[in-house]
């Protein structure tokens, strides 16, 4: 088991170098286009991109997590390349019909989503890029099931170098402001599906299999309203902020969720690495006590990765941005631990696929949708970007809390839930409670660093990726 948890780190930080290769960039341009565009025109490209994100993850059809499931189970490697080159036309003729759609009611959909109908151009803009970013994702999904990590850093590097090139021309350069952003995001996308589709030639072949392919949809069916749900779990605080407060505060919310974004690259890696090397265990005799273990260690490492970044964003925001971005603190806080509940909904979930059980995914998703919908409703008119953040936090909490209930039902697996919890809820206090009471200059540098201290002594000594309770006595055949 010890080899196995090497391997899948050492998977998840060459995915993390793809992650922070093809994302970095990405990041970096926060200081230029904050500094740039005007805080209602920011807020917009943040409204369109957020949009864009959202269609992404319900075209996807969950033939993602269906590959991972079923990529190791054909025969050889003609039934995998039938597979994979199915999963490709599906994408193409779906993403192109969706895309279709969205550009005939472009005047609609720009008055519903970001507030006029002069924003048109920007909604056709993402409905062309829509397509290309899904063969872009089909790409890296390829790549994870065969393990061929390098290729992957090599088509996230291409997609952030590329974007954020033509985006810095375009903006700087043209002054074509939010266009130029979308444009930069169109052509960096067009690039990198090229890109992806050359990385893996290998795994295609004009073949298309309608058994390898309802087999995958019947699996990935059910995740369309888990994709809905979560992605109103990602939208609906943009969007109340946008109906309620104003474009001004949905730039400052924007700047806060690149805080998530920062802590979702290493989460992201996780994910990206623990599909494929769930589903490849499934058989093994001490899987379930396995992902026990990977549970409580992915906690305990991304809690201390998100206070890090949670701790530090006030002075991260003095160095980076313009003073009227400096209220992103507060909401980044948060958020930076919704990536964390995210990434443990991964490991939990995975109890419900392996199980064949995926429909039930859709009543953790809607249940967690309806908790981040309630709570923004009720938290963002009040306070803005500090109650979105707050309420997306909690959306993501609850679809950790809901699946895991879900999956222990039909997969049971000796998790440490309570203590993983604890881990999580003290790692947020302390975040929260350091932002709040540290003061200025280097004492509150050295009050930060030491909440940091304290949580990592407390880790360390729990030890909690070790057998040790339910996990030890799974490991000993007694009842946990």
């Amino acid at each position: 088991m010890r080899e196995a948890l090497k391997k899948l780190t050492g998977e998840s930080v060459i995915y993390g170098l793809g992650q922070v290769s093809g994302r970095a960039v990405q990041l970096l341009l926060v200081p230029v286009l904050t500094a740039v565009l005007r805080q209602q025109e920011y807020g917009v490209s943040e409204l369109v991109l957020a949009y864009l994100q959202t269609a992404v993850l319900v075209l996807v059809f969950g033939m993602d997590g269906a590959l991972a499931r079923f990529f190791y189970q054909e025969p050889d490697r003609a039934a995998r390349v039938r597979m994979v080159s199915s999963s490709l036309g599906f994408r193409l003729v779906t993403g192109g019909a969706v895309a279709a759609l969205l550009a005939l009611a472009a005047t609609p959909l720009s008055h519903l989503l970001v507030g006029s109908d002069a924003y048109r151009k920007y909604v056709l803009l993402g409905a062309a890029t829509l397509p290309l970013t899904l063969v872009v994702l089909f790409g890296n999904d390829v790549l994870r099931v065969t393990f061929q990590p390098w290729k992957f850093i090599a088509l996230n590097i291409t997609q952030t170098v590329a974007t954020a090139g033509v985006t810095l021309w375009l903006v700087l350069e043209r002054h074509l402001g939010v266009a130029g952003v979308l444009y930069g995001r169109l052509a960096g996308d067009a690039l990198s599906a090229l890109v992806a589709l050359v990385l893996v030639r290998h795994a295609l072949a004009p073949r298309f299999s309608r058994a390898a392919l309802a087999r995958m949809l019947r699996y990935g069916a059910p995740l369309v309203p888990v994709a809905f749900a979560y992605g109103a779990i990602a939208s609906v605080d943009r969007f109340l902020l946008q109906r309620t407060r104003s474009l001004e505060e949905v730039a400052v919310y924007g700047v806060a969720a690149k805080f998530f974004a920062v802590v979702s690259m290493g989460v992201a890696a996780f994910q990206l690495a623990y599909g494929p090397f769930a589903f490849a265990r499934a058989q093994a005799p001490d899987a379930r006590r396995l992902y026990a273990r990977v549970l409580a260690a992915f906690v305990a490492a991304a809690s201390l990765g998100a206070m890090a970044v949670g701790l530090f964003a006030p002075e991260a925001l003095a160095a980076l941005v313009r003073a009227d971005y400096a209220g992103a603190a507060r909401p980044a806080a948060w958020l930076v631990f919704a990536a964390v509940a995210q990434g443990a909904y991964t490991v939990v979930s995975v109890g419900i696929g392996l199980a064949l059980r995926t429909p039930l995914l859709g009543w953790s998703a809607g249940g967690a949708a309806a908790v981040a919908v309630a709570a923004n409703l009720v938290l963002t008119p009040r306070f803005g970007p500090d109650g979105a953040g707050v309420a997306t936090t909690l959306g993501y909490i609850a679809s950790a809390v809901l699946a895991y209930r879900v999956a222990q039902a039909v997969y049971p697996v000796p998790y440490r839930g309570l203590r993983a919890a604890a881990l999580f809820a003290l790692a947020l206090a302390l975040t929260l409670a350091g932002q709040a009471l540290a003061p200025a200059g280097n004492a509150g540098l050295a009050v930060k660093l030491g909440a940091l201290l304290l949580f990592a002594a407390v880790v360390w000594r729990l030890a909690p990726w070790t057998e040790r309770g339910a996990v030890a006595r799974a490991a000993a055949g007694t009842p946990a």
